[in-house]
């Protein structure tokens, strides 16, 4: 009879099919709970450009812009009659995977007050990370809605 330490072929078997099970059923809402996280990211980024553009307009008493191209947002500022940008472009599929679309134009108009310019329709930009999306909307007050348009 020998002594031998260690496990056998079978029982390693068991503790991996085990492991590949657990993972299994385990990797699908994990994975789920990480896209959500930075859907619910990219929405809070998008709401903060939103609130500078805003924020800018009024200090400086100037129109600002919250302009949309793809997936980037930037903001601009009217100095003198030449549009100037402020801060950096924020490209959301890059930072968190997100696609960016805007109806009914990719941009949205702060005036001097901090209102918005609101064209026939109320200006939405849509947050989408497969699956879900998530809507902003914008009024002619300047206030910013989640889903709630």
């Amino acid at each position: 009879m020998s002594n031998r330490v260690g496990f056998t072929f079978i029982e390693m078997m068991i503790v991996l099919v085990i492991a590949g099970l657990l993972y299994s059923i385990a990797a699908r809402p994990i994975r789920g709970a990480f896209v959500a996280a930075s859907r619910r990211a990219a929405t809070r980024e998008v709401t903060s450009y939103l609130f500078r553009a805003r924020a800018i307009g009024v200090q400086q008493s100037r129109r600002a812009w919250v302009v949309r191209n793809g997936n980037t947002l930037k903001v601009i500022v009217d100095s003198a009659g030449t549009k100037v940008q402020i801060g950096t472009i924020i490209d959301m599929n890059a930072r968190y995977g997100a696609t960016l679309s805007a109806t009914p134009k990719d941009s949205i108009e702060f005036d001097p007050r901090g209102f918005v310019v609101v064209p026939a329709s109320t200006p939405k930009i849509i947050i989408t990370r497969s699956p879900a999306a998530d809507t902003l909307c914008v009024t002619g007050l300047g206030r910013i809605t989640v889903r709630g348009c």
